[in-house]
């Protein structure tokens, strides 16, 4: 199915797969094909902040692989309407390596997680403009050992 949106043509299974795609590139550990959907100026918001322009979600993600690097996500789910598209991801790795964000380090615990998470995506021209990512950090902490399970 086809759309025109901002006068350009954008169909929605071509934004479905290039979420899928960066995530493909994420499960790779090919972060720079795992950002490469992303305009240059796009913003995510999610659990560990805001990440605003390429190089900061670039750096976001590198955080993850580090502390992931066997990470692997499922896409359990995806919903498009539009230039929005909702996708569901179950993230599943070992914390090998060091976690930084927030304030926080938290050194490898060798845990294995579980992650399930909700992305929101709005596309601009073909790109990711704006995205929202849900998941529950304390849930996280738990599954590392660092806090009570919730």
């Amino acid at each position: 199915m086809t759309v025109i949106t901002q006068d350009k043509p954008t169909t929605y299974s071509a934004n479905g797969a290039a979420v899928k795609d960066s995530i493909l590139g994420l499960n790779r550990g090919n972060l720079d094909q795992a950002v490469a959907p992303y305009a240059d100026d796009a913003e995510i918001i999610d659990p560990s902040g805001t990440h605003t322009g390429k190089k900061e979600i670039l750096a976001s993600f590198e955080v993850w692989h580090t502390a992931f690097p066997d990470a692997k996500g499922d896409v359990t789910n995806q919903i498009t309407e539009g230039d929005q598209v909702l996708t569901e991801v179950t993230f599943r790795g070992t914390h090998t390596g060091v976690l930084k964000g927030n304030g926080m380090t938290v050194p490898p615990t060798g845990k294995k997680i579980n992650m399930p998470v909700a992305f929101v995506d709005w596309f601009k021209n073909g790109k990711i403009k704006r995205e929202r990512g849900y998941y529950d950090l304390a849930g996280l902490m738990a599954q590392l050992g660092l806090s009570p399970k919730p």
